[in-house]
Parts: C-alpha cells; sequence; structure tokens
C-alpha cells in the first residue's frame, strides 16, 4: 500500500495541476491502513525536504508491514463506505462545483445500484452490466412527457464512468485491490461509455440584426452593460458576474479575466476560470465608453445608498453593492430578450455568438482561442467548426488573387 507525499501550502502547476512548494513549506505523507471494514488515514507534516518527508513515509509504511507495495489481500470494504468515507473527503483541492458533481453521481447513481458491493468482488464485467442498467433505467424519475421512460443518456453514463474511474483510480494506488489489476483498466474500450458532442446543449447563436436589437432593449436595463460586455468580449457568465473595477485596465483598453463565480447548488462560489489560468481581453473603444458610463451609474447609486452600500469592488452588483447571483443574470437576459422581440437564448450562448461573429469577421482562430480562455485551438476548432468552411473558401479566394496577380 503506497502512500503520498506533498507540500504546504503549495501551488499548483497551470498545465499538469501537480502540487509545487512554495517559500517556507513543509512537507507532508499520508497513507491509509485498515480500520474494521473502513480504512484509516495516517498523516504527519513539518518535514523540511521532500526526501525526508519520503524517507519517514517509508519508515511507517515498514511498521504497519506494507513497505510501500501492495502485499495485503484486496479490501472488504463495501463501494459505499470507502466513496462516502475515504474517497470523497480526499477530494479538498478540487473546486466546489467538481466535488458536488462527483458526490452527486454518487449519491444518484453509484451507491444506490453498486453500494453494497464489496471492493474485492468488483469487477470489470459487473461494472459493465451497471452501466447498461443505467442506460435503461437509471433516472429516478421519468420526464413528464415521457412517464415510461427511465432511461439516461449516454452523456450521464458517461460521468458516471469518469467518478468511478477517478475512485478506483484512488482504491489502487493506496491498495485497497490487494495487488490485483483495477477492474476499470479491464473494462473493453468499446464497453466505455463514450463522451459524445451530440449530448451538448444546442448552440443557439443571435444573428447581427439580433445582436443589435437586443443591446438597444439591454441600454434601458442597469445591467445592461455585463450582456453587452459578454457580446464584446465572450466572457463565461461567473467570470462578468467575479468580474473587479481592479481587473478593468481604461488607459491600456483591457480585462484581466482572474476569477470565476460558479453555482454549487445555488449558492455561488468563487474560484478560478474554468481553465485554471488567468488571461487578458482587447476591449475597444466604444465598449471602454461604456464600461465608464456603467461606473459613474455605480457611483451615483453607492452615493444613493450611503453607509448602506455594501463595497465588494465588483462590475456588476445588486442595487446595493451586494454580488450578483449568476442566475439572477440569467434571469435577466430572459427578459430583455423578450422585451427585444429576440430569439431567447442561453447567458453561454453570447459568448458562441461572440466568437462566431470574431471567427465569420476574419478573427484568426489562435486570437480567438486566446480570448475564449480555451486550453487548446483544437477546443476552439470543434466548437465553431461550422464557421471554419466559409473561412477557407475566403482564405482560398484571397491566396488566388494573389497568384494571379487580381486586385
Amino acid at each position: 500500500m503506497k502512500g503520498t507525499v506533498f507540500p504546504r501550502p503549495s501551488v499548483k502547476h497551470p498545465k499538469t495541476g501537480a502540487k509545487r512548494p512554495v517559500k517556507g513549506s513543509t512537507w507532508t505523507y499520508v497513507f491509509s491502513v485498515p480500520n474494521g471494514d473502513r480504512m484509516r488515514q495516517i498523516s504527519k507534516g513539518g518535514f523540511a525536504t521532500r526526501k525526508a518527508c519520503e524517507a519517514a513515509l517509508a519508515e511507517r509504511l515498514t511498521e504497519y508491514g506494507q513497505g510501500g507495495e501492495d502485499r495485503g489481500e484486496p479490501s472488504k470494504m463495501s463501494l459505499r463506505s470507502y466513496l462516502e468515507g475515504e474517497w470523497l473527503p480526499t477530494l479538498r483541492e478540487l473546486k466546489p462545483s467538481t466535488r458536488k458533481g462527483y458526490a452527486d453521481l454518487v449519491a444518484a447513481y453509484i451507491a444506490p445500484h453498486l453500494g453494497d458491493v464489496r471492493l474485492c468482488d468488483l469487477t470489470a464485467g459487473r461494472i459493465v452490466s451497471f452501466y447498461e442498467k443505467l442506460r435503461t433505467s437509471g433516472r429516478r424519475r421519468a420526464p413528464k412527457s415521457r412517464p415510461d421512460d427511465f432511461s439516461l443518456s449516454e452523456s450521464t453514463v458517461h460521468h458516471v464512468h469518469v467518478a468511478l474511474s477517478a475512485a478506483l483510480g484512488h482504491a489502487a494506488e493506496i491498495g485497497l485491490f490487494g495487488g490485483r489489476p483495477n477492474p476499470m483498466t479491464r473494462i473493453p474500450k468499446k464497453s466505455r461509455p463514450k463522451a459524445s458532442s451530440e449530448h451538448r446543449p444546442e448552440m443557439r447563436l443571435w444573428s447581427i440584426d439580433e445582436v443589435r436589437a437586443f443591446l438597444a432593449a439591454a441600454a434601458e436595463d442597469r445591467l445592461g452593460m455585463l450582456f453587452e460586455l459578454a457580446l464584446a468580449t465572450g466572457m463565461r457568465r461567473g467570470e462578468l458576474v467575479a468580474l473587479r473595477w481592479e481587473d478593468v485596465d481604461f488607459d491600456r483598453s483591457i480585462i484581466a479575466v482572474r476569477r470565476n463565480t460558479v453555482t454549487v447548488g445555488y449558492e455561488a462560489v468563487e474560484g478560478t476560470p474554468k481553465s485554471k489560468r488567468a488571461r487578458t481581453i482587447d476591449i475597444d473603444a466604444d465598449t471602454v465608453t461604456a464600461l465608464r458610463a456603467h461606473r459613474r451609474r455605480q457611483l451615483e447609486e453607492r452615493m444613493a445608498w450611503g453607509e448602506a452600500w455594501q463595497d465588494h469592488g465588483l462590475v456588476f452588483t445588486r442595487e446595493d453593492g451586494t454580488p450578483l447571483h449568476p442566475q439572477r443574470a440569467t434571469q435577466l437576459l430572459r427578459r430583455i430578450s423578450k422585451r427585444a422581440g429576440v430569439s431567447e437564448v442561453r447567458l453561454h450562448d453570447l459568448r458562441h455568438t461572440h466568437a462566431t461573429l470574431g471567427l465569420a469577421a476574419g478573427v484568426p482562430p489562435k486570437v480567438m482561442q486566446e480570448r475564449l480562455g480555451h486550453s487548446s485551438i483544437q477546443i476552439t476548432l470543434d466548437l465553431y467548426s461550422h464557421v471554419v468552411p466559409g473561412m477557407q473558401a475566403d482564405a482560398a479566394s484571397k491566396i488566388g488573387a494573389l497568384l494571379r496577380g487580381v486586385g
């Protein structure tokens, strides 16, 4: 059974996610030992170097007869006990929304169907059968439009697969399979649930006429600037709600995207952007002017509220300065869209509209990737492949004209 060592405090590597020490860090080890039908974690910190920490860990493992290798029998702990008591508590480093997503998948699907199975009895065949059952009857409540349909989408089954893979990978790492292979690694590739773009929410885009009609209606609302900025920058809903004035550089006409607000249940939780790294976005002169006007209006509200105003430094707030809940922004978008007489879209579709209009106007995909904060250009190209054929045709015409000296 292997343990792990890590620094405290630490920072995450922007690409690999590995923990790196900072000035003043010490090292801590942690490992688990059987404790009845559960596992008990043992840890100790305060080591000055990684090498000293690893040496102490090896010594402790030897004391427990583990020697750093998997030598014991597979654990008879139930999958439910392991997931709820051992695995989920280890996810403290993940974003709150990710932790809740895993916890919800365990509670809704994994525990009800596989929870009573012992880890030592878990096999690849049993897991594949579990996936098939989810596909046909995994839904707890059938939709009103299809009262006899309890099937789960392949996308949801894939999410369950990802969660179970992460959980059992951790179980294998700490030796709960007693040297036996992780059953997830024995599942044939063709039997693994697939992530498919077919299950993504449909992308709904506005035409340029709809954009202008909406912006005219939004100009009458105190928070209309939020939607104008979404269309001008492609920022995500949570990034707009978390934007602070200190992130706006009026002189250089740029915005720094450093934070993102997500909803966990209905609670709004602030964290890092989805890509886990900050980015800067250039904004045009008209957007700068509109942001300055929005700031003046906010200062007027602040004066009107007096001491009751709560200063959080946010660009978009409620009337008293308190943070704006992301869902409230979505509700406001629906109201303004109805008033403007344009098709109803999600707030995230304003981001898609920004990207599509930019690519169609000739903005290079690499530039659009940087504005949107995608981790790779392939994500940008895959999402907006509907624009690429037109760009290819335009490029062919321009190159042809150059070759033949036309124009």
